[in-house]
């Protein structure tokens, strides 16, 4: 075969294919499965940015003005409690849609924390990863950062383009109605009970929300259910030895209309909060309500397996042009415990073989790259609960056209990774993309003028380069 060079360089507009789930045996490349581990396990996705790490360490959000503020766990777990509210077991509608984002003007979604966690998710979705998506990950996250258990996490919400039915229990209301909510939503008695505690360990009342409740003449305060921010079983056994704050027990107003807590917690003779009265009970049981909560959604949407954490991943696999030269490049990321130096990895190896030419699929010569650049991949809370780090080993080598890649696959101290006996493919490379030659519109976001609270689009200039002996009839120039 004659040696192919690279020559042409176009502008083009590309849009990603629907993906469908992967199977259980997961294999690589599975484009909405990376994007999904990628986001759960590193926190971060199409910007880069951890946003999975802005509720690290239980942190609280920091507020202008001197409000007292909540954390972003309690904020995230309420949030996706209020979209998943919406569903209808009865007859299958509403759930965990993202429908909370056209739901904010309604009385049962009052308090700026469903806002707030709205702006920390609005701008990471994709055309892989969906707005409810990210709100069951919040959920993940949240419980994670704050020493609670793992939840399991499956994905594939469709996100619904307008407000669900309303009903979120609010805390005026009485017993039977609160039951007859959690009913529609697809939970019994007991599970209300547990659910409403597991979701109370964060968190509180905010007195510029709930003047009735926590009067404060300020607007500045918050009450919180129980003493501590982090998720642990102390909203059981303070409630249960009576030294309970919980301002949904012990109304600060003294208006005990709003004890729904009380009313909630005491409803099967305290029989639920008594079993929930330790930390292993407490974990559990909460590991499986909100993984049940989080997992409500439409009838007619269907969740992929549970996504594990992948201890070998390979990202970023591409043949590229840098400096006119053709490079193949790839990502290793190689998980190891907290308390282990990954430079005592003594060697990590990339192997590859040629897709055209003599040596054609590793026929006599198999090419190896031994000096990969060492960096470090973003943890999310959960790889932080689990006491893990990543490693990630970067490979860039020069390559021929007249050669290229057909597969590649790993050593790491002689342990081979390849991708269940199959090898990493290379689906072609008649067509690259050229990062280094494109190009983003710099200009300051100008506002939209139809929709002043949003921006106009970006342009980019998306450069791809053409093998001279793949014939392409119309090539064009152009941004988006």
């Amino acid at each position: 075969m004659p040696a192919t060079t690279f020559l042409s360089y176009i502008l083009w507009i590309f849009s990603i294919p629907v993906i469908s789930f992967v199977s259980a045996e997961y294999t690589w490349p599975s484009a909405q499965h990376d994007a999904l581990e990628q986001f759960l396990y590193e926190g971060t996705h199409v910007t880069d940015d951890n946003v999975a790490g802005l509720a690290g360490f239980c942190l609280h959000r920091a507020l202008p003005g001197g409000f007292q503020p909540s954390t972003f766990a309690a904020e995230w777990v309420r949030l996706a409690y209020h979209d998943m509210a919406t569903h209808n077991a009865t007859d299958g509608t509403g759930g965990l849609d993202a429908s909370i984002f056209y739901e904010l003007d309604r009385p049962e979604n009052i308090g700026a924390g469903n806002v707030n966690s709205i702006g920390d998710f609005k701008g990471h979705s994709s055309k892989l990863v969906s707005r409810s998506d990210i709100i069951a990950m919040g959920v993940i996250w949240g419980v994670a950062a704050c020493g609670g258990p793992p939840i399991p996490f499956r994905y594939g919400r469709k996100d619904a383009l307008r407000a669900g039915r309303s009903g979120v229990p609010e805390p005026q209301q009485d017993l039977a109605s609160h039951i007859e909510s959690f009913r529609l939503q697809g939970f019994t008695q007991k599970e209300m009970i547990a659910l409403v505690a597991c979701g109370h360990t964060l968190g509180g009342v905010r007195s510029v929300d709930f003047q009735d409740i926590v009067p404060d003449p300020s607007n500045s305060s918050i009450a919180t259910f129980d003493t501590t921010s982090s998720f642990d079983h102390l909203i059981a056994t303070q409630y249960l030895n009576s030294s309970t704050k919980n301002p949904l027990i012990r109304v600060p107003s003294g208006n005990m209309t709003f004890a729904s807590d009380l009313r909630i917690f005491s409803s099967d003779r305290n029989a639920t909060m008594k079993g929930l009265n330790s930390e292993t009970s407490f974990f559990q049981t909460c590991s499986t309500l909100l993984a049940k909560m989080i997992d409500t959604i439409p009838s007619n949407v269907h969740l992929s397996d549970v996504v594990t954490l992948l201890p070998v991943k390979v990202s970023n696999a591409q043949i590229t042009a840098i400096d006119s030269q053709l490079v193949f490049m790839a990502d290793l990321r190689v998980t190891f415990p907290i308390d282990i130096n990954p430079m005592a990895v003594s060697k990590v190896r990339m192997l590859w073989c040629d897709s055209r030419g003599q040596f054609k699929n590793c026929n006599r010569v198999t090419n190896v790259a031994s000096l990969p650049f060492l960096d470090a991949a973003d943890t999310s809370p959960l790889t932080d609960s689990f006491n893990i780090q990543f490693a990630l080993y970067r490979f860039k080598v020069q390559i021929s056209a007249a050669r290229s890649v057909s597969k590649f696959w790993f050593e790491i101290d002689g342990v081979v990774h390849n991708n269940g006996g199959k090898g990493y493919p290379i689906g072609q490379d008649e067509i690259i993309f050229v990062p280094s030659l494109g190009s983003v519109d710099q200009k300051f976001p100008q506002p939209d003028p139809a929709n002043p609270s949003e921006f106009l689009p970006t342009s980019y200039n998306l450069v791809f380069g053409v093998s001279d002996t793949l014939s392409i009839a119309n090539t064009f120039s152009k941004s988006s």
